[in-house]
């Protein structure tokens, strides 16, 4: 039998990288989708099963080539995370408002674009999950947050509506709330 495959977007660090090392050693396979080749290549070299792919989920053009390149190598994805985050700090009258509009094309329209080329196969199969990493600026706006809270909120927003139109299909999305930062070196 063949493993299930995990898709996880924005493998960075702290979150993305202990989520692919939670589902390698859950038994998945795991999409590796970031833009540091050099991250991908060692947790390709760390993870059984893992295939790193280099991927901007901002350019829907991106996704199609990397969905289709996942889908040859490893499989339709039972799982897809995104964890691809984009962030800048400040009041809505010191951020740029091209820095908002990057981070908006990031976190939900990258959610969007994932969504939208692996829910057919989900939907076809009657089963999968689309998970959204979210934390506590998707629920309220603080001074200093004007260039990530908005964008945070609205990938919440879309997440609700996906999983309305999703769940009766059979397809489960879950927006998760993950208010800290993993200790890094």
């Amino acid at each position: 039998m063949t493993a299930p495959v995990c898709l996880i977007s924005g493998v960075g660090p702290g979150t993305g990288s202990a989520l692919a090392r939670k589902f390698a050693e859950g038994g998945y396979s795991v999409a590796l989708l970031a833009r540091n080749e050099e991250r991908l290549a060692t947790l390709e070299a760390q993870l059984p099963g893992a295939k790193g792919f280099r991927c901007d989920v901002s350019d829907p053009a991106q996704v199609d080539a990397v969905a289709s390149a996942v889908e040859r190598d490893l499989g339709h994805p039972a799982v897809v995370i995104h964890n691809a985050v984009g962030g800048a700090f400040g009041t809505f009258r010191e951020i740029d408002p091209a820095i908002l509009n990057r981070n908006f094309q990031v976190n939900t329209m990258g959610l969007l674009f994932l969504a939208r080329r692996f829910t057919p196969a989900m939907v076809a199969a009657g089963a999968g999950s689309i998970i959204a990493t979210g934390n506590t600026s998707a629920l309220r706006g603080k001074a200093g947050f004007a260039g990530f809270a908005p964008t945070k909120a609205a990938q919440r927003i879309l997440a609700e509506s996906m999983a309305r139109d999703l769940g009766p299909q059979g397809v489960h999305v879950a927006y998760v709330v993950i208010d800290a930062v993993i200790d890094l070196e």
